[in-house]
């Protein structure tokens, strides 16, 4: 029993901070993309899991962690060279914007990123490169959830039980974020970069974030 209980332990610490990024490619410090980029508002949907472990998805929570990542997005030493962030004229252009975002992320999801290079830049998106002066867009999407404190206590014992009984464990996520980016070019109309990572980051939490870009952005470091 105290050896089983021993292994459940040790497995949940290795659990902990777990991340996952596509395959790397580094890219030359001379790619046209790495720079003339205008960047977009990211877009952040986020969900918090509380009593019977059910997910409450709260504007208010979501409008959080865009505002971090915007943030982090605006400050954070990503490797490409970001020459003006795009601010919105009108609600409606705003909206229209994130509908567009949250249909390039829709389609990585579908797809696993591998057929994006097929797809053609939605209109506003490609337009309002176009009408900046810049060649480049940069766009963000990202989703997960944070566990309550109640709600991930409840789930540790649940895994501890199962382990003892099965002798196998599955290690919940506290915290989990998923971030999907995409450098898009006005002249070809394409997506000519694209990265998703996801691990045990808080979608909330300053340095989770900055964590987060940094295996994002990994492909562009130098």
């Amino acid at each position: 029993m105290m050896r089983t209980i021993l292994k459940i332990a040790i497995a949940l610490a290795m659990a902990a901070g777990l991340s996952s990024c596509g395959a790397a490619r580094k890219i030359a410090a001379d790619a046209p993309f790495r720079k003339d980029i205008v960047l977009f508002d990211p877009v952040s949907r986020i969900e918090i899991v509380g009593r019977q472990n059910l997910a409450e998805k709260t504007e208010t929570v979501s409008a959080d962690a865009q505002n971090l990542l915007k943030d982090k997005l605006c400050t954070f030493d990503s490797g490409v060279e970001i020459s003006s962030i795009y601010v919105p004229e009108r609600l409606e252009e705003a909206f229209a914007i994130q509908d567009d975002i949250m249909a390039l992320a829709q389609w990585y999801m579908e797809t696993d990123g591998m057929d994006l290079n097929y797809i053609t830049i939605p209109e506003t998106i490609d337009r309002i490169i176009e009408e900046s002066g810049h060649r480049y867009g940069l766009v963000v999407y990202s989703n997960g959830y944070s566990r309550t404190g109640s709600n991930y206590a409840l789930e540790i014992v649940k895994t501890i039980g199962i382990g003892i009984l099965t002798g196998w464990i599955s290690a919940p996520f506290k915290d989990e974020t998923h971030l999907y980016l995409m450098i898009l070019d006005s002249d070809t109309d394409r997506i000519v970069y694209n990265r998703h990572c996801f691990g045990e980051y808080n979608p909330l939490k300053d340095k989770h974030i900055e964590k987060a870009l940094k295996r994002t952005f990994s492909d562009f470091a130098d």
